[in-house]
């Protein structure tokens, strides 16, 4: 079921993958890409339409997509500068949402234990407190992903840099509401090698095709 205002989510996975040295939203934690298993998490939830921002060399990232690449409530562009910065991926997928959207929820393509329930109970709060950013906590940690009001979008998309919207939350952190997942959420960050052992319980590391 849809939110009752219009949240947007954005992927951003136009990122360079340099920790890890290979391209990592297409290797598999659990037996499916990190892509695949993110981005269905997003679209399996109420949020009223997903925007995936890829970078120019995204052949083999869609085609990790499978059917979800033809989801009607998908829409995918393009950061061709992506070594200009995750703000630079934030800038394009900001430029993609549609008029009258009433927030927008920042989702990062490298964390495969977001699930739908995660963005629904954001988006449930968000609609309590359409003015606010909301977020969710691990035992008061505040994490990722972020969902930013109306009134911050441009703010959004003057950022600059590798900080994507940090910068922004940081500005306005009496505006914050937390909402605790406990240890119903994992938020950790597929970024190294070790990561992926240790996600995948130190198995080999696999990419799929």
């Amino acid at each position: 079921m849809r939110v009752s205002v219009m949240v947007q989510g954005i992927i951003l996975a136009a990122g360079l993958s340099t920790r890890m040295g290979r391209p990592k939203l297409v290797l598999e934690v659990g037996g499916r890409p990190v892509i695949q298993t993110v981005a269905e998490a997003a679209l399996g939830s109420g949020l009223n339409r997903i925007v995936l921002v890829v970078g120019p060399s995204a052949t083999d990232l869609r085609s990790h997509l499978g059917s979800l690449a033809g989801d009607p409530k998908l829409g995918i562009v393009e950061n061709p500068r992506p070594e200009h910065g995750m703000s630079s991926s934030l800038r394009a997928g900001m430029k993609a949402v549609d008029d009258g959207t009433a927030g927008v929820m920042i989702i990062l393509a490298d964390q495969p234990g977001q699930t739908s329930q995660l963005f629904d109970r954001l988006a449930a709060e968000f609609v309590k407190h359409p003015q606010s950013i909301v977020a969710p906590a691990i035992n008061g940690r505040r994490t990722n992903p972020v969902i930013f009001p109306g009134w911050l979008f441009e703010e959004l998309i003057k950022q600059s840099g590798d900080i994507g919207g940090r910068e922004v939350l940081n500005r306005h952190a009496d505006r914050v509401v937390l909402v605790e997942m406990g240890s119903e959420y994992d938020d950790r960050d597929l970024d190294t090698p070790e990561d992926l052992q240790r996600m995948n319980g130190n198995s080999r590391c696999r990419s799929n095709g």
